[in-house]
């Protein structure tokens, strides 16, 4: 799914979602995904997707989206 269908799915079907900084803890090349350490957390969450056009590194803090029972990782803040 990307980030314009997810945008389209939750305004046409009302769904709420949260956007929460957090810290990309891990990387893993197969498949794609990274650990992140949502604000607050004391423990990390495994195999997050995100947009191509962010490339993760460690430490790198990110904007993660919520929605539904999905994380997405939208891109790093500088």
């Amino acid at each position: 799914m990307d980030i314009s269908n997810l945008f389209n799915k939750v305004i046409l079907n009302n769904q709420k979602t949260f956007i929460h900084y957090g810290v990309v803890t891990a990387l893993t090349t197969s498949p794609s995904r990274i650990s992140v350490r949502v604000s607050g957390a004391t423990t990390a969450i495994t195999g997050v997707r995100y947009l191509t056009s962010y490339t993760p590194t460690v430490a790198d803090v990110v904007v993660c989206l919520f929605y539904d029972n999905d994380i997405i990782v939208i891109g790093e803040l500088v």
